[in-house]
Parts: structure tokens; C-alpha cells; sequence
């Protein structure tokens, strides 16, 4: 039986969740900003989330004859809580690790596959050692929720470019005594 981190990390189905993270959508606005996926994927997708209770209906009406379908996403449900990431053993952390890896360097390797300016595009990399105490990490974590959360109900516009900010926290080792 596949885990429900294994069921959210699949890459189609994680730019879905990423999508309606936002604000509930239509297919036609989740097709316009994940165009890459063919529409028959995307209904898939859409009907695997919506019958694991990840995603669901918000609304439907009629369009030229046809269903339109609003999706949301069930913010209990689309994400690993700490007490479930606490349950996975190791084996099962460094396998969602692998597969998120893998889904970024997918994102970056389609990057420089395209029509790249390194100049002028929005892309980087680094890596910062922080030494924090608990206050100044709990500071640090409100102070990002509150500065990304600005632009996370942003949707595609003429106006702006997607990026994507992957954010990874790895603490040091603790040695055993």
C-alpha cells in the first residue's frame, strides 16, 4: 500500500497541492499553471487526491453544457503532520527525501534545459550554517512564515514569473553518549 508521503510527493500530484495551496482552482486555471501535464493526466491526478480525501470539490456549475468542478485542498490532510513524520522510520524520511530531491533537481534540470539567462533570471543556490538557540529559531521560523506568506496567494499574471523556493532545514548530527 503506497504512504500518504508517497502518494503526495508524486510530482504531478504535488504540483497540484502546491496550486491549490493558493486558493481553491478550476482544472482549467490548475491546466493553465501546471501546462506541461497533459489534461487526461491532470483529471487523474485530480480524482486520486479527490478520492484520498486531499483535495476536494468546493463547487461545480454548468459550462456551455458541461461540469465545471472548483477544487480545494483539505488543509488537514495535504501535508505530513510532525507527529506523522515522527511515526516514518528512517528508511521511509530518506525515501520522501530522496523523491523531493529528485522532484527539484528535476525542476532545476528543465531550467537549464530551457531558454536560460543566469544573468537576469531568478535562480541560485547556497547553503548557510545557523547557530540558533530555540527563541531565535522560533524568531527566525515566524519571520519567514510571515515574509513568504505575502507572496503565496499570488497567482500567474503577465505581470509576475514563477519561481520556486525550496527550503530544507538539516540539523547537525547529535552524538550519541
Amino acid at each position: 500500500m503506497q504512504s500518504k508521503a508517497d502518494f503526495i510527493l508524486h510530482p504531478v500530484r504535488m504540483k497540484i497541492i502546491q496550486q491549490l495551496s493558493k486558493g481553491p482552482a478550476t482544472v482549467m486555471e490548475l491546466k493553465e499553471w501546471v501546462s506541461e501535464v497533459p489534461q487526461a493526466t491532470l483529471y487523474r491526478h485530480l480524482n486520486l487526491l479527490s478520492k484520498n480525501e486531499i483535495i476536494y470539490v468546493v463547487e461545480e456549475r454548468k459550462v456551455r453544457g458541461a461540469v465545471e468542478r472548483t477544487y480545494a485542498l483539505d488543509q488537514n490532510s495535504a501535508y505530513i503532520s510532525a507527529e506523522e513524520a515522527a511515526n516514518l522510520s528512517k528508511e521511509e524520511h530518506m525515501k520522501m527525501f530522496m523523491t523531493f530531491v529528485s522532484n527539484v533537481t528535476g525542476e532545476v534540470e528543465a531550467y537549464l534545459n530551457g531558454n536560460t539567462n543566469l544573468k537576469t533570471d531568478i535562480f541560485g543556490y547556497n547553503q548557510l550554517d545557523l547557530y540558533l538557540n530555540d527563541e531565535e529559531w522560533e524568531e527566525l521560523s515566524q519571520g519567514m512564515q510571515e515574509l513568504i506568506g505575502k507572496y503565496v496567494p499570488n497567482r500567474p499574471s503577465k505581470n509576475n514569473k514563477r519561481v520556486k523556493l525550496v527550503q530544507m532545514l538539516v540539523p547537525e548530527p547529535k552524538k550519541s553518549m
